[in-house]
């Protein structure tokens, strides 16, 4: 009995500890994010592309430290789509066709932002809002 409460104790202590890693890797992409200028504020459409793959690449260093299989999932859709959106930006200085930001969607319709919402820590939130609209 007492060696099924320890390893209860030690089951909740390590929950506790990756949520505390995930958390704190949040909170670093967020960082990582911040230093870096957001696609809205630039002024062309190749300055945007640059910045799209800048943000694309600090998350790609977050993404690699996810052991949720459908965090991880939901995370590379979303950066296949930012990348997407980063070759019509580029493609449209030869093209002059407008580049649009096409948002990933699950299976059944719903925003994949929407599902990493749920799997994700809640210090990603932030990053998510900011990925999710790339031209802001």
């Amino acid at each position: 009995m007492v060696s099924a409460f320890s390893g209860l104790r030690d089951d909740h202590a390590d929950a506790r500890e990756d949520r505390r890693l995930r958390d704190a890797a949040c909170l670093e992409l967020e960082q990582r994010l911040n230093r870096l200028v957001p696609p809205g504020a630039t002024t062309t459409p190749q300055g945007r592309a640059v910045a799209v793959r800048d943000e694309n690449a600090a998350t790609r260093i977050y993404v690699n430290q996810v052991g949720d299989d459908r965090a991880v999932d939901g995370w590379r859709q979303l950066l296949d789509a930012r990348t997407s959106y980063a070759e019509a930006l580029d493609a449209q200085v030869k093209s002059r066709t407008p580049a649009f930001f096409v948002a990933p969607r699950t299976g059944d319709g719903r925003a994949v932002t929407d599902e990493l919402d749920r799997f994700s820590p809640a210090p990603c939130a932030g990053p998510i809002r900011r990925l999710a609209t790339p031209d802001l």
